[in-house]
């Protein structure tokens, strides 16, 4: 039997590649399944999506390690992506971050990525956020590394310290957690192009953030990031949003005209739903076991 490649080394590939890559953000496995299908090479699954999803919670950690990582698990067995996961702050102290690390690639993750965040966290595009102090973070990325059973796994070490210490601690920050065995540094909430240019020009890592909606970083493109020298744009609630916002109008428009009509075009249809979810592809595989079983039957039959 042909060993299974540790799904991080297809994203470390994806890493190394010239270009940015785009992680889009699945908040459940049939979106991992349109993200898969609409040709993304990264899926993501965000804390916050998480939160919301699984617990209608605001993020700020009120989710806990075992419900984030099995809503992780459906997402991750419902596409062959490589699929990066949200671990927060490590759910806790170096024993904590030990465990967060085994169970997240236990689940099939590609990576993670580790934030430095004080705990209770804030989402990093809004205000109030602080830091753990850089030793603190240092021996949790020494646990992680530690605790990864394989080389493959990706740990990405996120830095807040835009927000609440400067630019220059960012790029101070970042050079220690590269030093303790970060593959990858996402520098949380930067303000402006120059503050890109200048984080790629000082921190000697791939570089991974967030494209987010309404937050305290520009809006931004991929082409841009990839100009700024950027290797992965997440997309992170992107479609949950979409979700949600277009399920409130939907709502709207039932309550006020009593049918969906209006809205069939609007819809995946129920042959788009069978056809993505696999039920075309069971349905052929149930007939095709039912022939065999047939002509075994009847061969067993002829020789007896």
């Amino acid at each position: 039997m042909t060993e299974r490649l540790h799904p991080g080394a297809r994203f470390r590939q994806l890493l190394a590649e010239p270009g940015c890559a785009t992680a889009v953000g699945a908040h459940d496995p049939t979106i991992a399944k349109l993200v898969e299908e609409a040709g993304f090479p990264v899926c993501y699954v965000s804390g916050s999506a998480s939160s919301s999803c699984v617990g209608g919670f605001p993020d700020v950690g009120l989710l806990t390690l075992s419900e984030l990582v099995a809503n992780a698990r459906h997402i991750i067995n419902a596409t062959e992506l490589p699929v990066l996961c949200d671990a927060d702050t490590g759910h806790g102290n170096v024993t904590n971050v030990r465990r967060t690390i085994r169970e997240f690639e236990s689940a099939g993750a590609a990576g993670v990525h580790l934030e430095d965040q004080t705990f209770p966290k804030r989402c990093g595009q809004t205000d109030g956020a602080s830091c753990i102090p850089t030793a603190e973070m240092l021996a949790k990325i020494y646990a992680a590394k530690e605790a990864q059973r394989s080389d493959d796994f990706v740990l990405i070490v996120r830095t807040d310290a835009r927000q609440c210490e400067g630019l220059d601690a960012v790029v101070e920050r970042s050079r220690a957690y590269i030093a303790a065995g970060a593959d990858a540094i996402f520098p949380e909430a930067l303000l402006s192009a120059e503050e890109f240019r200048r984080a790629r020009s000082e921190i000697d890592a791939p570089l991974v953030i967030d494209v987010p909606e309404w937050g305290r970083s520009p809006t931004m493109t991929i082409d841009e990031l990839e100009h700024w020298g950027f290797d992965l744009g997440i997309f992170a609630i992107s479609t949950l949003r979409i979700a949600l916002g277009s399920v409130r109008r939907f709502l709207a428009g039932l309550a006020e005209a009593r049918t969906q009509t209006a809205w069939l075009d609007d819809m995946m249809t129920r042959a788009e739903m069978d056809d993505l979810l696999g039920l075309t592809e069971i349905r052929n595989d149930e007939e095709r076991l039912v022939r065999l079983s047939e002509r075994s039957a009847a061969g067993s039959t002829a020789r007896s």
